[in-house]
Order: C-alpha cells, then structure tokens, then sequence
C-alpha cells in the first residue's frame, strides 16, 4: 500500500496508570487551544507529529476514567509525585 511507513506492524506502548494520567494531563493541555500551553510550532516538524499525539490523546480518553473522576486533581497530584523522582535532570534535555 503506498503511502504508509508499516503497513503490517502494529505497536503496543506500555504505560503505568501514573504514566497514563500524568500524559494524558500534558497531552490534553498541549490539544487544548484555550490552555496557551500548545508547544510553538518551532518545536514540530511536521504536523504529521501533531496527528500522533492527538490521536495517543484519543486511545488515552477512550481507556482511562481517573480523569473523569471529581477527585482526578489529587489522582494526578499522587501520579506526578510518584514519577517526579524517576527524573534527576533540570530540564527535559538533561
């Protein structure tokens, strides 16, 4: 089939239910154009990029509940400080 990079492999990424909430939180806000917290477009280069995260959105709406929950803010509070300490680096660089 032309125009598809794989066109018979599928990928599965596993994540934690922390891994799950804390994306999902930064995936939302990135999608959310009332937010302002959308990455400058310096920092894509292609939209085919913005295609995969709003879809990742997606699968993460379509499976978790924790953000639609009344008590997601402490769910998400609990998920980014059990990982905050699995990153000893002062910026996303290193």
């Amino acid at each position: 089939m032309a125009g598809n990079v794989e066109t018979q492999d599928h990928l599965e990424i596993g994540l934690d239910a922390s891994e799950a909430v804390v994306l999902f939180e930064l995936l939302s806000r990135w999608c959310d154009p009332k937010t302002g917290a959308t990455p400058a477009g310096s920092c894509f280069e292609s939209t085919a990029e913005c295609v995969v995260l709003h879809r990742l959105l997606g699968s993460l709406e379509k499976q978790l509940v924790a953000p639609f929950k009344h008590d997601h803010a402490e769910t998400l509070a609990r998920a980014r400080s059990h990982l905050q300490h699995d990153w000893d680096y002062p910026t996303l660089n290193g």
